[in-house]
């Protein structure tokens, strides 16, 4: 029993922490869910985000090609096709939420990123008063997915919406027609993620009254934006920015009021937050020894500060 509780630890262990590298600004990273089976591509995760059953449990797609109604997550598409897409259904038993982590590795602070995606209807609901949603959001200082901590930001422009909103007979249709289709395309701007920072998304279904329908992500794009200093801009920054990047009392001193101040670990999560005045501290004495990124916004603008700690 322990080694098999081991594993399992080992097993969550690792899909806490796969993520999607973003490798430069301005280059598309996309995922068509093209044979997925039982098995999530890395950084993609989904979980029980509510209902009868574990909350937070890892769910693992069910293979189907709309026939099913049961609340999970699905690797949907026509029967033995290639062509698959993510898909939800909640239950009473199971409410999913899946999306996935996205790693800054630019060298850049990202600004903002351009998200793309086709929504797939493959399964009719049986309620004609409710129009089904499984909505979207976003956080920039997650800790894992299921991070209750975290700020998630819902974008509605993200949402899946029930594309067949007539047809109530609870039963399987064609996602790959135009007709059960819709384009999705949004820009998520005001971000100012440091390098090796991470960008978090999902997507949280609801157990609306009836037999829900399934609506599925495919064709999934994201384009970062990332800004990158210039010599003058790095120069400006370390003097106004921050005035002492060697930080040895514990006291981090800045030059210019700066808003929205987050500190970073290298591994991209948030440690620390604050608004500070010019000529003012910030006290890190509960941080351990090392690296850190510091980001925020001077004058309306994104900025970003590697310090050492001592």
């Amino acid at each position: 029993m322990k080694k098999v509780y081991l594993l399992s630890c080992i097993v969550l262990s690792a899909l806490s922490f796969a993520q999607v590298s973003i490798p430069s600004s301005g280059t598309a990273v996309t995922q068509n869910f093209d044979n997925l089976e039982t098995t999530l591509p890395a950084g993609w995760n989904a979980v029980r985000d509510s209902g009868t059953g574990t909350i937070g449990q890892v769910l693992a797609p069910v293979v189907d090609n709309g026939s099913a109604n049961s609340g999970a997550v699905y690797s949907v598409g026509a029967a033995s096709a290639a062509d698959r897409a993510l898909g939800t259904i909640a239950s009473g038993s199971t409410v999913p939420a899946f999306g996935a982590q996205f790693s800054n590795n630019t060298g850049s602070a990202i600004t903002s990123v351009s998200i793309s995606f086709t929504e797939e209807q493959w399964r009719t609901g049986s309620n004609a008063t409710v129009n089904e949603v499984v909505s979207f959001a976003y956080s920039t200082n997650a800790s894992s997915f299921t991070d209750a901590s975290a700020t998630w930001t819902p974008l509605a422009s993200g949402n899946l919406t029930e594309i067949l909103t007539s047809a109530i007979d609870n039963a399987p249709v064609d996602g790959n027609l135009a007709a059960n289709q819709m384009a999705k395309s949004f820009t998520i701007s005001g971000l100012n993620i440091p390098n090796s920072g991470s960008l978090w998304i999902k997507w949280t279904d609801a157990n609306d009254p009836g037999s829900d329908c399934m609506l599925a992500v495919d064709n999934f794009s994201i384009t970062a934006q990332a800004g990158s200093l210039a010599v003058s801009d790095l120069t400006k920054a370390k003097s106004n920015f921050i005035k002492n990047t060697f930080v040895k009392n514990d006291e981090i001193t800045f030059g210019a009021d700066v808003k929205d101040l987050r500190i970073y670990n290298l591994n991209g999560q948030v440690v620390k937050t604050a608004s500070v005045k010019a000529g003012y501290d910030v006290n890190i004495a509960e941080l351990s020894k090392g690296n850190y990124i510091v980001t925020g916004t001077v004058n309306n603008k994104p900025v970003s500060q590697k310090i050492l700690k001592d």
